[in-house]
């Protein structure tokens, strides 16, 4: 584990878009299922990208990339896909964190091979 972030920008984007998501939990007060996952899901986003900015780890990025996708599968395993509200906000912020996690960990890994291509040259 290292203390070097590929990008923090896209780390605080992550941050506020899982706190984003937890506070729409109170939008869909009607749907409990939507409204839980939100809050549970964000919650879990918005705490594992503080926790990269504070100390980078590929384990934070995994588990984003995971909450991403489990975020855009939700309306339709949980029952509210019908919901367009509740549906597009998970599907929207799940695909935009995936996203940006798969970002961090591509060039997280090319930072990694660079550093020990350099140190096997010298």
């Amino acid at each position: 584990m290292t203390n070097e972030l590929p990008s923090k920008g896209l780390e605080w984007t992550n941050l506020v878009l899982g706190a984003g998501l937890a506070c729409a939990a109170f939008a869909f007060a009607k749907l409990p299922a939507a409204a839980w996952n939100a809050g549970i899901v964000g919650v879990l986003i918005a705490c594992c990208s503080a926790v990269a900015l504070y100390r980078y780890g590929a384990w934070a990025e995994w588990s984003n990339l995971a909450l991403g996708c489990w975020a855009v599968a939700a309306p339709f395993l949980l029952g509210f896909g019908s919901a367009q509200a509740a549906m597009w906000t998970h599907v929207l912020a799940g695909l935009c964190v995936a996203t940006i996690a798969i970002i961090q960990l591509s060039s997280g890994s090319k930072a990694q091979m660079l550093s020990s291509t350099k140190s096997d040259a010298g």
